[in-house]
């Protein structure tokens, strides 16, 4: 379940970045870097915001972890200079973050 967690997490921050929550699509179809596009609807990118909201109101450097990897799509270096910690401070939290937003997203 982690690593669909992973990749829902991935389509959110495309879909963060690329429209936002005031956009009011049904769906968005995103094409990243990669060549390869992927459609996420609004209901489904709700629901992990929902979840990251709640990560960032309860531990909020772990919400700022999250931000920083799936939206800004920055890598442990730049997150660790942002939150002034090592890059495997960063990968522990980061990974700490993604199965805190699993377990709310299936508990």
């Amino acid at each position: 379940m982690l690593e669909e967690t992973r990749q829902r997490l991935q389509r959110w921050g495309s879909w963060s970045r690329n429209s936002g929550l005031s956009m009011g699509y049904a769906a968005v179809n995103l094409t990243g870097s990669t060549g390869g596009g992927c459609a996420v609807s609004d209901e489904e990118a709700r629901v992990i915001e929902d979840a990251v909201a709640d990560l960032k109101a309860r531990e909020p450097q772990l919400g700022k972890v999250v931000l920083a990897y799936y939206v800004r799509r920055w890598d442990y270096s730049m997150i660790g200079i942002e939150v002034k910690m090592s890059r495997e401070k960063v990968r522990v939290l980061l990974r700490s973050a993604e199965a805190w937003v699993d377990g709310r997203l299936h508990g």
